[in-house]
């Protein structure tokens, strides 16, 4: 005869569940939007000439066609910055886009906090109190470091031909055309996720009960 015990969290079948697949999927969004185009130019005029740059939170790579002849390249901001001109950007686009990658880092740190906070009132670490609120804060400033970087870029101006963010224009018989990249939308859905988390975690009530289970043997 023997008897088990076991710890039975009733709120991970409703509220918890929600709340870690909810800041467990921000987390991911923010590795996928740090690796991804955050800022993307597309070009195209006379002799066949088509061009592509995307702007990466590391990198920018540019794509294209000249003479029927493909081109291809991807570089750091650093040597980018000596040939701004080339691919038709200003010299504080790469400024703005080093900003967003220090701003999204912070907001991947805070949101791996909250979840550890979040973990350690699961587990019963520590004063769960706490460890509740701490999981909370962190994941609101979370919220506000993933909108930051959104706003930031698109308020400043990326292209030397246009200041506004979305832009369509022809010139010289060449039409060139900007907007944001998929990462840039993705951290809007970070926003919006870790806020929906952090107002259930600082308002809702999450009450966990224990159970013995017992079994004969």
């Amino acid at each position: 005869m023997g008897i088990y015990r076991r710890t039975l969290f009733s709120f991970f079948m409703l509220k918890g569940i929600v709340a870690i697949c909810g800041m467990i999927s921000g987390l991911i969004l923010l590795l996928i939007a740090f690796m991804g185009p955050w800022y993307a130019m597309d070009g195209s005029g006379a002799l066949g000439m088509e061009y592509n740059v995307k702007f990466y939170l590391t990198r920018m790579e540019a794509k294209g066609s000249f003479n029927g002849q493909d081109i291809s390249w991807s570089i750091g901001y650093s040597e980018a910055k000596e040939n701004a001109e080339m691919v038709g950007v200003n010299t504080q686009s790469f400024m703005i886009i080093e900003t967003a990658r220090i701003l999204t880092l912070f907001a991947m740190a805070t949101a791996l906090v909250s979840l550890i906070g979040f973990v350690g009132f699961v587990f019963r670490l520590g004063t769960q109190r706490l460890m509740k609120y701490m999981a909370g804060v962190f994941e609101l400033l979370t919220c506000v470091l993933a909108l930051m970087p959104v706003v930031y870029v698109m308020t400043t101006g990326f292209s030397e031909n246009s200041s506004e963010f979305w832009f369509s224009e022809s010139v010289l018989g060449a039409t060139i055309t900007g907007g944001p990249g998929y990462a840039w939308y993705l951290m809007i859905v970070v926003s919006i996720i870790t806020l929906i988390c952090a107002i259930a975690l600082l308002v809702k009530k999450f009450k966990i009960e224990t159970a013995v289970i017992s079994t004969n043997e």
